[in-house]
């Protein structure tokens, strides 16, 4: 475990060189320290690696040898269904096995049974279904996943697993499909599964897993280096970019961004660079967190994971490993350093920002709450999570508050996933409540601004506005 000085999480985002006023009383919590202490542990800081910088040579996209386990080569399931009567299936490479069809299935009448995942208690039921014909079929499966969805299950893949399954059942109905047994099934599964579910055959896609403009990165490749993190208590492993600004003094502290969501963040990343390149903003050093590259980082339930079920020990790992870590090999201000996070991110961040009172280190003065989703099935599964509407205790601790804040979210974006919200705010009814939160406790020193904008679009902008200082 982590020695620390003090226990819990925290610190959210905010935006420094945009508000600079005061709280409103005294503060009972202590100005950010100009060094960090590292609380790695031997092993932690064994596993940690500065490495070549890989991302554009795209490593999640495997090659034969590292995608096949045990010599076998599962790249020609991309655009093929197998099929195991009663057992399962692999669908275009994605497992399946919920609803599958009655055996011998020639697209008439049948039953077969849907499993119905509980978030509140993590248990599977089963429920009967029949219907009439291929037609019926699909049209009750439907139904059955759009039960799914209201009950909470994500939309996406509900979809996905929808359009994977009726495949399944035209396969079924007209015997396109090759036969398999279970011992491929458990073959496939071993492989998949220690793959952490990522199967990307398609070679040609540029941007599945990182979102970014190769020929952008490229032109500042020289300015990014790249890290290997370890992390004993999430036992996960983390890759991390730093990227220095233009002429960066080595001499010299800087603040920085640190971003969560890496997957998406590089298209950013190179923007902020032009834009201090071109002298529109102070420069600042830029960091990425983002999983690993075998783990997949689009998977919403990967980040829940961590973002919501283990924020704790994310903000563990950033504030007592991470910049620590960057600490010894940069210069950094931390009275002036900020940390993002969008979307379960901003979730996160809203945790980190009411919790770094509890930490020896505290590298951040700034937190940027971008569209947090405390209504997403990920978060509102998590036992205490409706600790977030009193702050988490801070004010129980405290009398005053003395980071900053930047809320944000899209003023269109309520309509996006509204069947998710049951009887929790929407994302801007949440971001409303938490201002009149901040106001009760008589906190001055934030900023709420809603963008003409659905839930992410506006990021690009948000970011950039930062950084420029263009509020």
């Amino acid at each position: 475990m982590k020695r620390k000085v003090l226990v819990n999480a925290a610190a959210v985002i905010l935006l420094a060189a945009l508000m600079m006023g005061t709280v409103g009383c005294s503060s009972n919590v202590e100005a950010s320290n100009a060094r960090l202490t590292n609380h790695m542990t031997e092993k932690e800081k064994e596993a940690a690696e500065k490495t070549e910088f890989m991302l554009l040579d795209k490593p999640w996209e495997c090659d034969d040898t590292e995608r096949s386990k045990g010599g076998k080569d599962y790249g020609y399931l991309k655009d093929k269904i197998v099929y195991c009567e009663g057992i399962g299936a692999i669908v275009n490479g994605e497992p399946v096995f919920n609803a599958l069809p009655p055996k011998g299935y020639d697209g008439g009448a049948g039953t077969t049974y849907f499993g119905h995942f509980d978030f509140s208690t993590n248990d599977t039921t089963y429920e009967e279904i029949s219907f009439e014909s291929l037609e019926d079929a699909k049209d009750v499966l439907r139904k059955e996943y759009d039960e799914e969805i209201a009950n909470g299950y994500p939309k996406v893949p509900a979809d996905e697993n929808y359009e994977l399954l009726t495949a399944l059942y035209d396969a079924a109905t007209s015997g396109d499909y090759e036969k398999i047994d279970q011992a491929f099934i458990d073959e496939y599964l071993n492989y998949y599964y220690s793959n952490n579910g990522v199967v990307d055959w398609d070679s040609e896609s540029e941007s599945m897993y990182w979102e970014m403009d190769d020929e952008k990165v490229a032109a500042i490749k020289d300015s990014i280096t790249e890290y290997h993190l370890y992390d004993e208590e999430l036992d996960i492993n983390f890759v991390v970019h730093v990227t220095t600004p233009p002429e960066y003094d080595s001499s010299r502290d800087y603040p920085a961004l640190v971003m969560t969501d890496a997957v998406w963040r590089f298209n950013d990343v190179t923007a902020l660079y032009n834009a201090m390149a071109e002298g529109k903003a102070d420069p600042e050093i830029l960091i990425t967190i983002g999983f690993a590259y075998d783990i997949d980082s689009w998977d919403n339930e990967v980040r829940g994971n961590i973002l919501c079920d283990h924020k704790k020990e994310f903000l563990d790992f950033i504030t007592d490993n991470l910049m620590p870590y960057l600490n010894e090999e940069y210069g950094l201000d931390y009275d002036n350093s900020t940390l993002f996070g969008h979307s379960q991110g901003g979730v996160f961040t809203h945790y980190a920002a009411f919790n770094y009172d509890l930490y020896e280190n505290r590298p951040f003065k700034n937190y940027i709450i971008g569209s947090p989703t405390f209504w997403t099935p990920y978060f509102t599964c998590v036992s205490d999570y409706e600790d977030y509407k009193s702050e988490y205790g801070y004010f129980e601790r405290n009398s005053t508050y003395d980071r900053k804040l930047l809320i944000t979210a899209g003023d269109m974006e309520d309509e996006d996933y509204e069947e998710y919200y049951g009887d929790n705010d929407s994302t801007t009814e949440g971001v409303e409540h938490l201002e009149s939160r901040l106001k009760e406790h008589g906190v001055t020193t934030y900023k709420v601004k809603l963008y003409q904008s659905h839930h992410y679009q506006y990021v690009p902008e948000l970011l950039m506005e930062y950084l420029t200082d263009t509020y």
